[in-house]
């Protein structure tokens, strides 16, 4: 498999793609700096021991939750930890141990842990999403190219993704050969073939780094940053860069000569991949990345044959309709339908990575009645999510032809990063057809007149809506007249919205 990185940088955002056999398969964008991996200097707010969980000032407007089985202790269970800790960018890109989404079950009483007003050092696990602050851990975590190192934890781990038991035992041992006195590691995926040489320097780095912090954390007031995370852009040197990996072009020559020098000094054989873009045309637009983000933040998305895909994001999950459409070209409808669901798995796996799509996720396919098909199905689910590195789960087919998953919700998906909610319609897609705003003018115009004395009334509407007061619903106007004894005059005026108007008594 072909695998590039494009990275676009301007003064006002920074996006990285990842292209996969000529494809657009992820987007990164950063406008303002993230929060995620940044270190503050906290205060405990109010403890719920109801939810076992706190929420913690950092001096930013919404205020960071913390559960209790993000605390760092020291009677934590090595096994757990290495399970439940998520620094830097790993789960992004599936590179390390996975955290849960949900607080360990067996976590002691979080009053036994922290008290309201407590001072806390805290790390930011997850950004905020929608109306939810950031997600905050005291189980600092400092990642680094091979390492990640835990200042707090006496553990040793590895990332689950190096599946060879020869090599996890050798940078196991490794690990254990060069463990600092005070902290724990986690060797990262990256790490696999990397000598004793390589991962010591960069443990060396992750030191001075902890030990930088451990300073300002002394004269730090409450609700201070730290220690801010590295860039889009070096945290694409850091974490985003694979063996898959072929090459990375930029297209500013200030961050291509950031990336060069941080590549020099924590990963020499990455350097070589790196490339300028000079080019006059935009470096997404010669990929076809700008066309593919434009699709994604469309509902329907064609497929090939003629069928299609609806994808809906709602506040607590993702429905995504499969539809035969216009394609008929099998010999009955189970063939017609099995056919169309094959090929609208693999673009619903590309719409979940392009669009960062988290959470519940419900897919209807199209009905199928043979077992074997069925069970077809789910096997090229299952085999084309192997791809995708963000940790998913699924539920098997139910009898309605329902499809129940999970994928771990990292940041905002990509439409709600790009787009607000529609200020006519409330979000809802939909607006009042003209018919009704006519029924609903006519119930208005009733109330008003019966509440106050007036002589007539003067509607103010859209053009639209006066037109069709003045064509098809003209039969009601009069009737209305004739009701009140009032006289209705109408009014147009193009600077109204076709779902507002205005009732004047004179």
């Amino acid at each position: 498999m072909s695998v590039e990185l494009l990275v676009n940088v301007t003064p006002f955002e920074t996006r990285v793609a990842r292209i996969e056999n000529g494809q657009a398969e992820e987007i990164y964008i950063e406008r303002e700096r993230g929060l995620k991996g940044n270190i503050y200097k906290g205060r405990v707010q109010r403890v719920l021991p109801g939810i076992q969980a706190a929420f913690v000032d950092i001096g930013m407007d919404k205020a960071g939750f913390l559960y209790a089985g993000d605390i760092a202790t020291a009677k934590q269970p090595a096994l757990e930890l290495s399970e439940e800790i998520d620094h830097g960018d790993d789960n992004e890109v599936g590179d390390d141990s996975s955290a849960s989404n949900q607080p360990r079950r067996n976590a002691p009483p979080i009053a036994n842990l922290i008290r309201d007003g407590q001072e806390l050092m805290v790390q930011v696990s997850r950004e905020p999403i929608a109306s939810k602050g950031p997600r905050l851990t005291s189980q600092v975590g400092l990642a680094g190219r091979y390492l990640v190192y835990l200042p707090h934890l006496q553990h040793t781990g590895i990332a689950r993704r190096l599946e060879d038991p020869v090599e996890r035992e050798r940078l196991l041992a490794i690990a254990h050969a060069i463990a600092p006195d005070k902290g724990g590691l986690i060797i990262r995926t990256v790490a696999e073939g990397k000598q004793e040489a390589d991962i010591q320097q960069d443990l060396d780095y992750l030191l001075r780094l902890w030990g930088d912090i451990e300073k300002r954390t002394k004269s730090a007031g409450l609700g201070t940053l730290i220690h801010k995370e590295l860039n889009l852009y070096l945290r694409v040197m850091r974490d985003y860069v694979d063996a898959e990996v072929e090459k990375i072009h930029i297209d500013s020559k200030e961050a291509y000569e950031s990336m060069k020098k941080f590549a020099r000094r924590f990963m020499p054989e990455v350097s070589k991949r790196l490339y300028y873009y000079p080019g006059e045309r935009p470096i997404f637009d010669v990929y076809g990345v700008e066309e593919a983000i434009e699709s994604a933040l469309k509902r329907r998305v064609p497929l090939k044959s003629g069928g299609h895909i609806v994808i809906d994001q709602t506040e607590a999950l993702i429905a995504i309709d499969v539809n035969s459409g216009s394609f008929v070209g099998s010999r009955n409808m189970e063939e017609t339908g099995f056919k169309t669901n094959l090929e609208a798995v693999h673009e619903i796996v590309h719409q979940l990575r392009l669009r960062n799509l988290g959470g519940i996720i419900v897919v209807d396919f199209i009905d199928m009645q043979e077992d074997e098909n069925k069970q077809r199905l789910m096997e090229v689910l299952d085999e084309a999510l192997k791809r995708d590195k963000t940790k998913t789960h699924i539920v098997q087919l139910s009898e309605l032809g329902l499809v129940e998953m999970t994928r771990k919700r990292t940041r905002d998906s990509l439409g709600r990063m790009l787009m607000k909610e529609c200020g006519r319609c409330g979000g809802i897609g939909q607006a009042k057809s003209p018919t009704t705003i006519c029924y609903q003018l006519f119930r208005e115009v009733v109330a008003e007149a019966r509440a106050y004395p007036c002589e007539k009334l003067m509607v103010i509407a859209h053009p639209s809506i006066i037109d069709l007061l003045l064509s098809e619903e003209n039969q009601g106007v009069l009737q209305l007249e004739e009701f009140l004894k009032k006289e209705i005059s109408l009014k147009s005026d193009e600077d109204f919205a076709s779902d507002h108007y205005e009732v004047v008594l004179q």
